[in-house]
């Protein structure tokens, strides 16, 4: 593994893309269903977008929402305002409501730029605001709108881009994330050159991404995982990426088939859902590396395994959060242990630490905390929100709020996020709910499951499991305790299941876990009413 830092002439995103359009300037690079775009073709269309936003009054430092789903057009923009030296603010299209109108109303956009399928979650808010946004829309079908065509900003001049001087210590975009589901989204604030760093990191130092390689995601262009280390990897690395429709699992390999993917971009259980269906699906994909965010749960072992072996390709866990720019720890193709989340980057410190931020020993779960050995290469702060920075970054440390351990090895192994953890009592400690859900999920009649702890009456809380049943499928609570079972250790089997319709969820689509802690357990099936495990 190379442990370099980017070359000293490549310190922000324009440098980077000017440099592959001097050296690969026609060659294909970025792709979607229905188009391509070369190097040279990105840069043309960022310089129109960047020429055409400064004519309309867009400087440095301004603020630029896209609210939009994927399309060339979006990483064309993002590019564009890199050029301008001003701020791009990549919007959750799963934001709607008051959370959207307060991240709205919270970056203080001086354009916004929505879609046809965004429009009206937008409009549902946009009188709430305050007036004086510049706003575009993409792809509308008809001229009865309030909003300047997109198109008209590709009118603007592609030859050369402005001139404006950009550093890599200057702000390129704010992020924003719930940190805690109760609590509105932050803004995480990344400068230029946390998105070269990430791309090198994983281009050069993690995964040795070629120019023969070609990235394919089905992943949401507003993570900073796809663009980062998705966009800025294959950008560096000469590659080609493809910006594929939301994650459809019956087409999935259809469409990796037809782009001709050699690795894939993924988060959260994709894998397990590609898994559960037929292995034929799979066949003959050229597909040679996975890489994600998962949990590298211990119980996720065997689910990678059989993925590789299903699929025949290697299967690449991390770990990471959007105040890191994304990677903190990852396993790599010399250095894998499943199920865990691989060592620290080249420029990573991680640690584990106690309520009091000292270190615990090997193999004992605390707080995950990361910090830089490299400058400018995770998260400046937060966005009107001096404090909340503060809080995070104590001890001149980055404080993640997940529970993790560091083996003997040097491994990360996750156990869980602050908001998905279940206290089990003093001996047992913290366990994830997310762990039990990925479990869960494996049941081929399964849709979607939540995990809560629930009060319970020995010192710890109870295990409650809420279950969603696919289309036409039938779910027997028996069942789902037998499935956990056989895959998890007797502390974390659910004592109550639940099976509905559907979950409840918040503006932004998440499962408000908080409302399932509430409800009473009465209704729900309980393991010790005459139930008796097989163990």
């Amino acid at each position: 593994m190379s442990e370099m830092a980017p070359p000293d002439e490549t310190r922000t995103v324009q440098d980077a893309l000017e440099q592959q359009v001097t050296t690969r300037g026609d060659q294909p690079f970025l792709h979607d269903t229905d188009e391509t775009l070369t190097y040279t073709g990105l840069n043309r269309d960022g310089n129109a977008i960047a020429n055409s936003l400064v004519s309309q009054g867009i400087d440095s430092g301004d603020h630029v929402c896209l609210y939009l789903y994927n399309s060339l057009e979006y990483v064309a923009t993002y590019l564009a305002l890199a050029k301008i030296g001003a701020i791009v603010v990549p919007i959750d299209t799963r934001f709607t409501g008051d959370t959207l109108r307060y991240v709205l109303s919270n970056a203080d956009a001086d354009t916004v730029v929505v879609d046809s399928k965004t429009r009206a979650e937008y409009e549902a808010v946009r009188t709430d605001l305050s007036d004086g946004r510049t706003e575009y829309i993409l792809g509308a079908e008809t001229a009865d709108h309030p909003y300047r065509d997109f198109g008209t900003l590709l009118d603007g001049d592609t030859t050369t881009a402005p001139n404006r001087a950009v550093a890599e210590t200057d702000t390129l975009a704010v992020i924003y994330v719930q940190r805690h589901a109760a609590e509105q989204p932050t803004g995480v604030m990344l400068p230029h050159y946390s998105y070269v760093n990430t791309g090198w990191e994983a281009c050069e130092n993690l995964f040795g991404f070629s120019e023969d390689d070609r990235l394919f995601t089905t992943l949401p262009l507003y993570s900073v995982f796809t663009f980062q280390l998705g966009i800025m990897g294959a950008l560096l690395a000469g590659s080609e990426f493809v910006v594929g429709d939301p994650f459809d699992p019956d087409v999935f390999w259809d469409r990796v088939r037809t782009h001709d993917a050699t690795i894939l971009l993924y988060l959260g259980r994709m894998l397990s859902v590609l898994s559960n269906q037929a292995a034929s699906d799979g066949e003959d994909n050229p597909v040679e590396m996975a890489i994600g965010h998962g949990f590298g749960f211990g119980t996720d072992k065997a689910l990678i395994e059989t993925v590789e072996t299903q699929f025949d390709l290697t299967v690449l866990e991390g770990y990471g959060v959007t105040q890191t720019a994304t990677v903190a720890t990852y396993n790599t193709p010399e250095e894998q242990k499943i199920g865990s989340a691989g060592k620290p980057g080249s420029y990573v410190e991680v640690a584990i630490v106690d309520d009091a931020d000292r270190p615990v020993p090997t193999g004992e779960s605390g707080e995950i905390v990361i910090r830089p050995t490299r400058p400018n290469t995770m998260m400046q702060g937060y966005a009107n929100d001096p404090e909340a920075a503060m809080e995070v970054c104590r001890n001149q440390w980055i404080h993640t709020g997940d529970i993790g351990y560091m083996d003997d090895d040097g491994y990360l192994h996750f156990v869980a996020s602050e908001d998905n953890s279940i206290y089990r009592g003093r001996i047992a400690g913290r366990i994830s709910a997310l762990e039990i859900e990925s479990v869960i999920d494996r049941q081929p009649a399964v849709a979607r499951s939540a995990v809560v702890g629930v009060e319970g009456t020995r010192g710890g809380e109870e295990i409650k499991a809420v279950v969603v049943p696919e289309t036409d499928a039938t779910v027997n609570p028996v069942d789902i305790c037998r499935h956990c079972e056989r895959q998890l250790p007797y502390l974390k089997v659910p004592r109550y299941i639940e099976v509905r319709e559907e979950l409840p969820r918040g503006p932004s689509g998440s499962v408000q876990k908080k409302t399932l802690e509430e409800q009473p357990v009465s209704t729900a099936w309980d393991r010790e009413s005459g139930y008796e495990l097989s163990r």
